[in-house]
């Protein structure tokens, strides 16, 4: 039967787990190479577009509950797998798990999307020079929202990563559990004219190296967003 794995952490860790994952299904342990997988053994033809996003959650509450105490190497949803495939998994990837987990034991991810307030490039950008000139002047303020953002929280943040999308700027912070609390009471004093939404504490899966191409962790339906 195929599996749905949830997430992987250390081998001795003492996690919180529910009982119940996706479907009311019976949540299992996989130890292997020193890691933990948490997974359920699900059909697919039990999976329709109805009860994705309940299923969705589901998901997401094991992560969540199971991370609030360890860190963890979370799957998307929905990653489908054998239990050979969860196993090899495990056994090829164990050094680059361990080495993360045990380093970022106690760190989590706070992640910002920064977009402009207007919904849109100004309407008067009709020619390809003004439109270049538009995403420029919009590119530059969204950095500079990020460089103010970053000296603000300079005390509180660990390391700090981005990356470009269609929307704008997403800036991903590495924060020290202990920092949560003081990392929102310095975030709740900034005043920009840019929309910053943020979000987390989350598994700092942006400061874990890449998987190689051929790994079943990137053999997804959806990725996170």
């Amino acid at each position: 039967m195929p599996v749905i794995p949830y997430c992987i952490l250390l081998d001795d860790c003492s996690p919180n787990v529910p009982v119940t994952g996706v479907g009311d299904s019976h949540i299992q342990r996989l130890s292997e190479g020193g890691l933990l997988a948490l997974y359920s053994e699900l059909e697919k033809r039990n999976f329709s577009p109805n009860t994705l996003q309940s299923a969705a959650l589901q998901f997401h509450r094991v992560v969540q509950t199971v991370f609030e105490h360890v860190a963890v190497v979370p799957f998307r949803f929905p990653t489908w797998l054998t239990p050979p495939e969860l196993i090899q998994h495990l056994q090829q990837e164990s050094p680059r798990y361990k080495a993360f987990l045990t380093s970022h034991a106690n760190y989590v991810q706070m992640e910002a999307r920064l977009a402009s307030v207007a919904s849109g490039l100004p309407t008067n950008a009709t020619t390809g020079t003004a439109h270049l000139r538009a995403r420029a002047a919009e590119s530059h303020r969204l950095r500079k929202t990020a460089d103010t953002l970053k000296n603000l929280l300079a005390s509180e943040v660990i390391e700090w990563r981005e990356r470009e999308t269609q929307e704008g700027l997403r800036v991903y912070a590495l924060v020290d559990r202990r920092s949560i609390t003081g990392f929102r009471e310095r975030l709740s004093k900034r005043e920009h004219d840019i929309n910053v939404r943020w979000s987390g504490p989350w598994p700092a899966t942006e400061f874990l190296e890449s998987p190689r191409r051929s790994d079943p962790e990137r053999r997804t339906e959806k990725d996170r967003t």
